[in-house]
C-alpha cells in the first residue's frame, strides 16, 4: 500500500473525530447534559439570547365590572450575550511513521491512537475545568520563586494578584492539587495580565520549572496560554464561576447587571461543616426561580461528596450509588420537591457545592469541535520546514446560563 497523505486525512475524519466526540464527555457531566446553543443565535462573533428584564405590570385583581384594567406593554426583554472563545488541540506526526504505517488502514489507525486518546483524555479535562471556572483562566497561584523560572505553587486565593478572578478561597479540603492542570509543553503566562512568560519543562508536584525564567513573585497568577503567548484573562469559557458569583465578585455577568430580573444567584460563603440544612436551603433557593420540571443536579468534589455520604448514614439513609441522570451514578438527595442527584466530579472547585439547574444552561458553539483544515479540506497540514505534519482539532464555544437565580453555589464547605 502506496503512502498518501488523503489516507490519514480520512482516518482523522472517520474514525478519530467520531472517537473523541463520542467519548470525551463521557465521565463528564456538564459537558454531557448541558444543551447545545439552547436559546442562543450567534452573530458578529457573540452568542446572543433574549433575557427577561423585568416583570410584567398589568396583573390585577378587578374591584367590580366597570373597574379599568392595568395599561401595560408586559414584561420587558433585553439580550444576554458571550463572546465566542476559540480553543484547540494539535498534535504532531512525522512524515516517517506516517510512511512506515502506510501498509494498511490498521496500522494508519494505530498510529494515530495514542495520540488521540492522550487528546480525548486532557481535551475533556480541559473542557471541564473551564465549565466551572470564570474565563479568567486561572489555573494555579504562586506561593514564591524558588530559583530562576522556578515557581512554588499554591491554589488561587484571595491574595491573587488578578483582581477579576473572583471568589478564590485558597485550599479548603486539598482536593484539587496545586500541579492539576498543568503539563509539560504548556506555555504559562504569569502575574497580573500574564505579563511574563515561560514554556514547563517539569511539573514536580508542588513546584514548575519553566524556560525562559519568567520573573515570579508571590500571589503571581498562573495562566495557560495559548501558542503566541497570549490569551490570559480573557480567553476562556465563561462557566459557572462567572455565572454564580458573589454580587461583590462581580456586577454583571452576560453583560447585565445582576440587579437584572433572575440574574442573582443564591451563593454562600461561610466557612463551615457542610450540613444537610446548608444544602436543603440551597436547593430550594434555586428550585425556587426554576420552571416545574427542570433537571437540577448537585455536584461536589470528593470530600463533600463523601461528606453527604456520611450525612445519609448517620440518618439511616441508603448510601447506594444509582443511576440517576442519562447513565451518570450520584446519591439520591429529597428536599420536599422530588429525588435528584447529588453527583461526584473530580474538577468541582476544591470547598465548592453547587446546585445546577440544567435548563438554565447552554453550551454555545459556532459548530461541533472538528479538525482545522488547509484550502484543500485536508486536516493534516505540514509544519513549515520541518517533516512533521500537525492535526489540530478547533472548538468555538462558550457557555451561557439564561437564570443564574435558578441555580446555587456554596463555597469554603469543609467535612
Amino acid at each position: 500500500m502506496a503512502f498518501l497523505l488523503s489516507n490519514y486525512s480520512s482516518a482523522l475524519k472517520e474514525v478519530i473525530l467520531p472517537y473523541i466526540k463520542d467519548n470525551y464527555p463521557k465521565d463528564k457531566i456538564l459537558v454531557d447534559q448541558m444543551k447545545r446553543n439552547a436559546g442562543v443565535t450567534f452573530i458578529n462573533d457573540e452568542f446572543i439570547a433574549p433575557v427577561r428584564s423585568s416583570r410584567h405590570g398589568g396583573i390585577a385583581s378587578m374591584a367590580t365590572d366597570d373597574a379599568n384594567v392595568v395599561s401595560s406593554s408586559g414584561a420587558s426583554y433585553t439580550r444576554g450575550t458571550v463572546s465566542v472563545k476559540r480553543h484547540s488541540g494539535a498534535f504532531d506526526i512525522s512524515d516517517l511513521v506516517m510512511k512506515a504505517s502506510a501498509s494498511s488502514k490498521g496500522a494508519v489507525e494505530s498510529a494515530l491512537q495514542a495520540q488521540t486518546r492522550s487528546l480525548t483524555d486532557d481535551w475533556g479535562r480541559f473542557v471541564n475545568r473551564m465549565l466551572y471556572s470564570d474565563g479568567i483562566g486561572v489555573v494555579s497561584q504562586a506561593l514564591g520563586s524558588v530559583g530562576a523560572g522556578t515557581a512554588s505553587l499554591m491554589y488561587p486565593d484571595a491574595n491573587l494578584d488578578d483582581g477579576r478572578s473572583i471568589d478564590w478561597y485558597g485550599t479548603i479540603n486539598n482536593d484539587i492539587k496545586v500541579d492539576k492542570y498543568l503539563a509539560v509543553g504548556n506555555i504559562l503566562a504569569i502575574g497580573t495580565g500574564g505579563v511574563d512568560l515561560g514554556t514547563v519543562t517539569s511539573v514536580t508536584g508542588t513546584s514548575v520549572v519553566m524556560t525562559g525564567s519568567p520573573a515570579i513573585v508571590a500571589s503571581d497568577s498562573i495562566y495557560v496560554a495559548d501558542g503566541s503567548g497570549g490569551g490570559a484573562g480573557s480567553a476562556e469559557i465563561e462557566g459557572i464561576r462567572a455565572a454564580l458569583s458573589s454580587s461583590t465578585g462581580t456586577s454583571t455577568y452576560a453583560g447585565l447587571a445582576r440587579s437584572t430580573v433572575g440574574w442573582t444567584p443564591s451563593f454562600g460563603s461561610a466557612s463551615e461543616a457542610l450540613s444537610l440544612t446548608r444544602m436543603e436551603n440551597a436547593y430550594l433557593s434555586a428550585r425556587e426561580y426554576g420552571a416545574a420540571g427542570d433537571a437540577i443536579i448537585i455536584l461536589a468534589n470528593k470530600t463533600l461528596y463523601r461528606k453527604y455520604g456520611d450525612i445519609l448514614t448517620a440518618m439511616r439513609r441508603t448510601v447506594n450509588s444509582a443511576d440517576l441522570l442519562g447513565g451518570f451514578k450520584g446519591l439520591e438527595f429529597a428536599a420536599g420537591d422530588g429525588n435528584v442527584g447529588v453527583f461526584l466530579d473530580y474538577d468541582v472547585p476544591d470547598g465548592e457545592l453547587l446546585v445546577l439547574n440544567l435548563d438554565t444552561w447552554t453550551l454555545c458553539q459556532v459548530e461541533e469541535m472538528d479538525w482545522l483544515s488547509g484550502g484543500d479540506g485536508e486536516p493534516l497540514l505540514r509544519l513549515q520546514s520541518t517533516t512533521k505534519y500537525q492535526a489540530t482539532l478547533v472548538w468555538y464555544a462558550n457557555a451561557l446560563c439564561l437564570a443564574p437565580a435558578a441555580n446555587a453555589r456554596e463555597t469554603r464547605k469543609t467535612a
